[in-house]
């Protein structure tokens, strides 16, 4: 009995043992997993970029065609035959320097013809000028006769004025014999009244008798005189006013020739100069028959030779200004909405280390246009609009070759000396962008930051860094929430620094 209560005892003891056991093994395992799970995360290894000042710029790229200033191809003017190229391929040239001689005999001939009829013309009308003038000194001759003949600068008005005195003299006479036979008629009224009273002979009275009627004798000669006078007048002034008339006639047809030689001139001088100007268009075909340089440059291109028949706008040759370079543009409408005068451009040969040249956008064109990238009208074809623009460099290089294909990069806006990132860094998750930054405490943190002007790698922070920042670059994975511990990765700048050494 005794011997079953030890082993009741010793079993009871086993099983409070491994109870015991059991309990702290529980309860270390669930400390240990507390513990785990609130232990604290593995910093995350991150790059850090310090904030610095630079430069940054909002810029387009397009590519272009080289042409030198004034850069033209020079057209024939006729058809024709080329009759000597005066230039050779590159050389300089000046402005109105002959450079293509042309040929064109048969409006050479219709010239000599045309200058014949002119000179015909000419002598035709210098025939009828010399009419005009003899027909004006007649008139002005005729004028000065008439002039001369009313101013009394001749024989008949001389005459007149002769008879007109004779005339008055003689009425003088008229008013005396009148006065001397009213005298005698007194004298005899009064001696015949002393007769009848017997104071005086008869003999008397008849000799008073013979005075009146020799009174009446001279005042009918001295009326018969003027009669005569009158009629001798009105003689004379027929005559002049016939004279006058004759005159006068002869000024009306010295005026009728004066109007018919002005008429012919008028006639003949617009055919005169009808012949003139179409003499001076043969003539200036003619001369487009040698073809100038309208600039002072270089000969790019002849595309003619000796010999050549050309018609109407064939290519002769092309002409540019070496002392100046374009680049000609066919700009997208959205780029184009950009650009504007004075922008300033970059130019660099397409290909691998590019040298690149300044230069300046000099002109916009405000139309679109369809057409390919060439800028060749392309309409029909639905291709996608273009402005034509032109990049004037600063100076000329002498190495870019006209035609060729350029890159241009025109930069539309420039910030210098300010706070610039990698577009990388920005993080625009949020309604405000930010970027990650490292706390005292070696924690990720948010800083939210004003963007300002923004290139195609890099933007400017206009406000929320400093200089001296360091800012985070965010891993793709795990990604960072704010407070999660990061740390520098040293190594991995080693490693990179290690596999560069390799490479080289």
């Amino acid at each position: 009995m005794k011997y079953k209560e030890n082993n009741s005892f010793k079993t009871g003891v086993k099983w409070l043992l491994w109870s015991s056991f059991l309990t702290l093994a529980i309860g270390g395992g669930l400390f240990a997993y507390g513990l785990y799970q609130n232990r604290p995360p593995e910093p995350i290894g991150v790059r850090l970029i310090p904030v610095k000042l630079g430069d940054i710029e909002d810029t387009i790229n397009e590519s272009g065609t080289i042409e030198l200033a004034g850069q033209q191809t020079l057209k024939s003017p006729v058809d024709a035959t080329v009759d000597e190229v005066l230039v050779k391929m590159g050389q300089n040239i000046i402005s109105g320097q002959n450079l293509i001689t042309l040929r064109n005999p048969q409006k050479q001939t219709i010239l000599s013809k045309q200058e014949l009829a002119i000179q015909k013309e000419k002598l035709t009308l210098e025939s009828l000028r010399q009419k005009l003038v003899v027909a004006q000194e007649t008139l002005s001759t005729a004028q000065g006769r008439v002039q001369n003949y009313k101013s009394g600068q001749n024989n008949d008005l001389l005459e007149i004025k002769k008879q007109e005195i004779a005339l008055a003299n003689n009425r003088k006479r008229v008013v005396d014999a009148e006065v001397v036979l009213a005298a005698a008629e007194r004298k005899l009224a009064e001696q015949k009244a002393l007769f009848e009273r017997g104071y005086i002979p008869r003999n008397d009275v008849r000799s008073q008798e013979d005075e009146v009627r020799n009174a009446k004798v001279s005042l009918r000669n001295a009326q018969s005189q003027i009669n005569t006078d009158l009629l001798e007048l009105k003689s004379r002034q027929i005559q002049r006013q016939d004279k006058e008339q004759e005159l006068q006639q002869q000024v009306i047809a010295a005026q009728s020739g004066v109007r018919q030689a002005q008429l012919d001139v008028a006639t003949n001088s617009p055919n005169l100069q009808s012949s003139l100007l179409e003499y001076r268009e043969k003539e200036q075909e003619l001369k487009n028959n040698v073809v100038t340089a309208s600039i002072d440059g270089k000969v790019l291109n002849i595309q003619v030779k000796n010999g050549d028949g050309v018609l109407r706008g064939t290519e002769l040759l092309t002409l540019g200004d070496p002392s100046q370079e374009l680049v000609k543009l066919q700009l997208s409408t959205l780029n184009a909405a950009k650009v504007r005068p004075k922008q300033p451009a970059r130019i660099s040969i397409i290909g691998p280390n590019p040298k690149q040249f300044s230069g300046r956008v000099e002109s916009l064109y405000i139309l679109a246009k369809s057409g390919d990238s060439k800028g060749n009208d392309d309409s029909n074809q639905g291709s996608q609009p273009t402005v034509p623009a032109t990049v004037r460099l600063d100076a000329p290089t002498r190495t870019l070759i006209p035609g060729s294909q350029v890159n241009v990069e025109i930069i539309l806006q420039q910030r210098q000396k300010v706070v610039v990132l990698d577009t990388e860094v920005i993080v625009r998750s949020d309604s405000k962008p930010f970027v990650w930054i490292r706390d005292s405490q070696g924690k990720a943190q948010k800083r939210s930051v004003t963007l300002g002007l923004e290139g195609l790698t890099q933007v400017e922070i206009s406000s929320g860094l400093r200089l001296g920042d360091s800012v985070v670059i965010p891993p793709p994975e795990p990604s960072l929430e704010p407070g999660t511990p990061i740390q520098e990765e040293k190594t991995t700048k080693k490693k990179e620094k290690t596999e560069g050494d390799d490479l080289e």
